[in-house]
């Protein structure tokens, strides 16, 4: 019925939204498969994984249901415990049903039938001995129960995960069969196999691929054995998760499980990872494919190096004649460009002969012929027209007609300054002009011009003959310094030849040396060969010798160090089971009371544990000083410390110590927050008390040293045995008067009541 007053109620899981006690719970398989069925820590899961049962080599059923995606995940954990009666805790579950461990669940289903038909109470006769129904009753209950365990998938992985089994790796020797000893070790561990079919070790006629894939395989290996089972085995703590009150409670469970079990899980990893690793080191197959492939490396790496090196001598051989070439080509170009300048230079000198030769009949005509007009002749002609011009001149001056030499000669030299286009000028013509009257202006002008271009004329034949010295003097420093640098190469190459020759002869010599040594190494090598052969085989021997002492030695440290492990595993597990012995009777509160006796006994506990309080250090940190305080009151308090980190005693003496610890910790933590410490004296604390409060002195560790050296017939400290047991209290000394005079001062006895000074940790 609705009222249009009122507001709709809207009801859930649980009853009316507006009821202050509403409680409302997610439900559903859409929260639990997102929310649980999906939770997982680290590389443990709640889920069971698909596997294939095999147990005497063949395969058998699978283990559970497959996930999403196909994919199983190896070495993952039930969550929980696997719970059983103490009947069935001794009983061999499958020898209960008259199977064996490979047997399917078909086969489990066929047996567990007979048995129901033969053991089943109704079906056996009546029997008047009620010990007899009892026992029958009772045995067919166990095959029920035990048929309930197997047939579940999930459950039957975790018994199988509980059944004995040989965890040992093969020590493996030189000269054993590497196949008979490691095929045994792998088809003992297939049977957790996740993968079916598990491949074979096979023999040494494989081919690679064959054993490739199947140390891919086991290098990929994925167990179903459940590492939870292994760590309750183990005597761990496991959470029962039918015990839990809510789906929180259940999951922490899972968590703290999956987190113990996370240890054993990478154990068996380690384990199978160790097998595969020594199998593999030692696989000859493995072996023999190396030492192929390092010597196709090798050869590979001469073929390069060969090619490098005939590339090397090609390089080489063609910048050589590269270089022969190019310095050929140089030479050649020397010669041509010396025989051009021997050429241009013999023409220079022919010139300047002519040049001279023609400037030598000057004096003859010097009254008709200008000087400089004559010598720019001699500059702008060629050799050929010199020597021309030069004939002309030496016929007509020292020819037959004698009747007017001077003015013939004069008139070729004429001709010849007309023809490079200059006026001849006659020195006799200047004398004249000057000699005779005033000469008109038009005879002036003419002079004047006349001198003008003579003078142009003069600087210039001036400046061209001092370009030529210049040019002669540069062309005659350029070829002084070539016959330098020419004279120099000669030297040189006469160096190298003498250096080539030397060379030649000495290697001459050195084959003469050798061609006459020849005959005695060839009488001496039979005799050498057989040194060495002696020598090599007594080196051998030597070798191996040290080799094998070497091995000896190594294998000697080893067992030394691993006797010495197991020596102080032995010494740590007899001091725990010592004090887990001694505090095993002891209960919660007489522990708590042998503190509280031992705080009212030392005032230097009570003083240290106040300074404790004080110093605000973390709660670890300052629950391992409260336990490093207490651990010298009795020797059951020695269990509360960290043990050291490389040794590992058994796991049922690691688990019943780590149980006492956690025991201890918690009391001593206790204690130490909620004990009376207003009257506590902080100067009462001795000096190693106040180190271990503020962390000056590193907390007490066991040692083994320190366990040899501890006396065997007495214990450092009593134990308490009864509630309110305190430790042994030295006598008191006579010297009470003194520690009342000191105490009235001021001064601390050091009799008084607390310790004084403590024991330091090494």
């Amino acid at each position: 019925m609705l009222l249009s007053c009122c507001q709709p109620l809207s009801v859930r899981a649980g009853g009316c939204t507006a009821d202050a006690e509403y409680f409302c719970e997610a439900a559903g398989a859409a929260f639990a498969k997102k929310y649980e069925w999906e939770e997982s820590d680290g590389d443990d899961s709640s889920e069971d994984d698909d596997g294939e049962r095999e147990g005497d080599g063949s395969p058998g059923e699978e283990y559970g249901s497959k996930k999403k995606g196909g994919k199983d995940k190896s070495l993952s954990g039930s969550g929980g415990a696997l719970k059983m009666s103490d009947a069935l805790k001794k009983k061999n579950l499958y020898e209960l049903l008259s199977t064996t461990e490979g047997a399917s669940q078909e086969e489990l289903k066929k047996a567990y039938r007979v048995l129901c038909l033969i053991a089943h109470p109704d079906k056996v006769a009546a029997m008047e001995d009620e010990k007899e129904a009892k026992k029958v009753q009772e045995r067919f209950v166990m095959i029920q129960e035990a048929y309930e365990i197997l047939s579940d998938p999930s459950k039957r992985m975790q018994y199988d995960s509980t059944l004995d089994f040989d965890e040992s790796v093969p020590k493996f020797k030189e000269g054993q069969d590497f196949f008979k000893v490691f095929t045994e070790a792998f088809k003992r561990n297939a049977r957790f196999s996740v993968k079916r079919p598990v491949p074979e070790l096979g023999s040494m006629e494989d081919e690679p691929r064959v054993w490739k894939r199947f140390y891919d395989f086991w290098y990929d290996f994925q167990s179903w054995r459940d590492p939870v089972i292994l760590a309750q085995k183990a005597g761990e703590e496991i959470c029962d998760l039918e015990d839990a009150e809510c789906r929180e409670e259940k999951r922490w469970m899972m968590r703290e499980n999956a987190r113990v079990a996370k240890v054993y899980a990478r154990e068996e990893k380690e384990r199978i990872s160790k097998l595969v690793n020594l199998a593999e080191s030692f696989d000859p197959r493995v072996l023999a494919e190396k030492e192929a492939k390092q010597a196709a490396r090798k050869a590979e790496m001469a073929r390069r190096e060969e090619e490098r090196t005939a590339a090397k001598r090609a390089k080489d051989e063609a910048e050589k004649l590269k270089r022969e070439a190019e310095e050929a080509e140089r030479a050649a170009a020397e010669q041509k460009r010396r025989e051009e300048k021997a050429a241009k230079d013999a023409i220079k000198e022919r010139i300047k002969k002519c040049r001279q030769r023609l400037r030598s009949f000057h004096p003859a005509v010097k009254d008709l012929i200008l000087l400089d007009q004559l010598n720019e002749v001699c500059l702008q002609l060629q050799e050929e027209q010199l020597v021309e011009l030069g004939d002309k001149v030496e016929k007509a001056l020292g020819g037959k007609a004698k009747s007017k030499p001077k003015e013939s000669a004069a008139a070729l030299l004429c001709e010849a300054i007309q023809s490079i286009g200059l006026t001849p000028v006659a020195p006799q013509e200047d004398e004249a002009s000057t000699s005779s009257g005033p000469a008109s202006q038009e005879d002036l002008e003419i002079n004047k011009q006349k001198e003008e271009q003579r003078l142009k004329k003069a600087k210039e034949n001036e400046a061209k003959r001092k370009k030529e010295e210049e040019q002669h003097a540069a062309e005659r420093a350029v070829k002084e310094a070539e016959k330098a640098e020419e004279r120099k190469k000669k030297e040189e190459q006469k160096k190298k030849e003498q250096a080539a020759a030397e060379v030649a002869k000495r290697q001459e010599e050195k084959k003469e040396q050798q061609k006459a040594k020849k005959q005695e190494e060839k009488a001496k090598k039979q005799e050498e060969q057989e040194v060495v052969r002696k020598e090599q085989q007594k080196e051998e021997c030597k070798q191996r010798a040290l080799e094998q002492a070497e091995q000896a030695k190594a294998a000697n440290q080893a067992k030394q160090q691993e006797m010495e492990m197991e020596r102080q595993v032995q010494l740590f597990t007899n001091d725990r089971t010592d004090r887990l012995n001694k505090l095993d009777p002891l209960s919660d509160e007489q522990l708590t009371q042998a503190l509280q006796d031992s705080l009212e006994a030392d005032a230097g506990l009570a003083g240290a544990l106040q300074l404790l309080r004080d110093s605000g250090e973390e709660e670890e940190v300052w629950l391992d000083r409260v336990m490093a305080l207490v651990s010298e009151l009795s020797a059951v308090w020695h269990l509360g410390l960290v043990p050291p980190a490389e040794i590992r005693p058994p796991n049922a003496i690691r688990n019943r110590g780590k149980t006492a610890r956690n025991r201890l910790r918690k009391i001593a933590s206790t204690f130490a927050s909620s004990c009376d410490l207003s009257a506590a004296d902080l100067a009462a604390a001795s000096d190693w008390q106040q180190g271990i409060a503020d962390g000056s002195i590193e907390l007490p560790v066991w040692s083994a040293k320190v366990e040899e050296e501890k006396p065997a017939a007495a214990a450092s400290v009593d134990s308490p045995t009864a509630p309110g047991g305190k430790k042994k209290k030295k006598p008191a000394k006579a010297e009470e008067n003194l520690d009342d005079l000191l105490a009235e001062f001021g001064v601390d006895s050091p009799a008084g009541g607390g310790k004084k000074s403590g024991k330091k940790k090494k």
